[in-house]
């Protein structure tokens, strides 16, 4: 299950620019973000991860239900990138490294999302998730009755 906050990418709004990845960086140290033919790939930050659940030390914890790595116990294993089913976690100078939404930045919204100069980062919620479905329910629905009327 995915957790109620996701950051989501409009790959047809984004120009491959490195913006999200040099913020991330730099707030950081590491970028938290892969790159996979030039498109960002973020954490889905699963509810119940795969990534947490494999870690043989325990250095993956939740924190306000998004995984965070405890880079002082993490031992480098990789353990946790070969369990992650879309490689949104990996190891870098021996520790895992992985998005949190900038939970351990003291930050209101991810960094990656305000550099976006193209804005094809979203900050999702459960909320605006519902939001996003109802009004394309409303859509459908008038589509359907639209042409039904016309038959």
């Amino acid at each position: 299950r995915m957790n109620p906050k996701i950051i989501v990418l409009n790959p047809e709004k984004c120009t491959k620019c490195y913006d999200c990845i040099n913020i991330c960086k730099e707030i950081h140290g590491e970028s938290r973000i892969r790159k996979i033919d030039g498109i960002p790939i973020f954490c889905m930050q699963c509810e119940d991860a795969h990534c947490m659940n494999i870690c043989p030390v325990n250095a993956i914890y939740l924190d306000d239900n998004i995984p965070i790595v405890n880079k002082d116990r993490c031992i480098g294993c990789g353990m946790c990138a070969i369990a992650c089913p879309i490689g949104a976690i990996f190891i870098e100078n021996k520790v895992a490294h992985k998005c949190t939404l900038c939970l351990d930045a003291d930050r209101i919204t991810p960094a990656c999302i305000e550099a976006c100069k193209d804005n094809a980062l979203k900050l999702i919620c459960d909320e605006s998730l519902e939001m996003i479905k109802e009004e394309k329910r409303r859509n459908l629905i008038k589509i359907i009755s639209e042409n039904f009327e016309e038959l």
